[in-house]
């Protein structure tokens, strides 16, 4: 699938890379503010936390990937390609447990987690496998990041009753 003259680096540093950054920063941002909000106040309020995080981390990822690199020193492509990814990366991954939460489904938190722990296992499976490294390694780091985000998030949403 590649095109003429890409070679696999190439296409590392211009889709993988920023769209891995984007996916990380998403999954791992976007929980905390969006359980605080729902352990505090519930699900309507919660999804819209949740959604307004997205939107500034998909923000921050695109300003950060068209900042980072304009393609003149790695071969990355044009700034707006690597912000676009980056940022679409991280607002799909905020989004799809902000929208679980907004929706308000009975389980709505479970099913919030579980959108995260998924979320977080693809990451660090694309990761071992475009970036490369230890996959114990890689999986732990994205585990304790998320659940790291999840716990404090939940822990500072419970505050809100004192």
């Amino acid at each position: 699938m590649r095109g003429r003259g890409q070679t696999k680096t190439t296409i590392r540093h211009r889709v993988s890379e920023p769209a891995l950054t984007g996916l990380a920063a998403g999954a791992v941002v976007v929980p905390a503010p969006l359980f605080a909000a729902a352990v505090a106040v519930g699900g309507w309020t919660a999804g819209l936390v949740g959604l307004a995080a997205t939107v500034g981390v998909a923000l921050h990822a695109a300003f950060t990937a068209a900042d980072a690199d304009d393609g003149g020193l790695s071969a990355a492509g044009d700034s707006v390609r690597r912000a676009g990814l980056a940022g679409g990366g991280a607002f799909l991954a905020g989004a799809l447990p902000s929208l679980v939460v907004l929706a308000e489904i009975g389980l709505g938190f479970l099913l919030a987690v579980a959108v995260v722990a998924v979320e977080l296992a693809v990451v660090a499976g694309l990761r071992v496998r475009l970036v490369g490294g230890d996959a114990l390694e890689t999986a732990v780091r994205v585990a304790l990041g998320g659940a790291l985000a999840v716990a404090v998030g939940a822990g500072i949403g419970s505050l809100a009753g004192l």
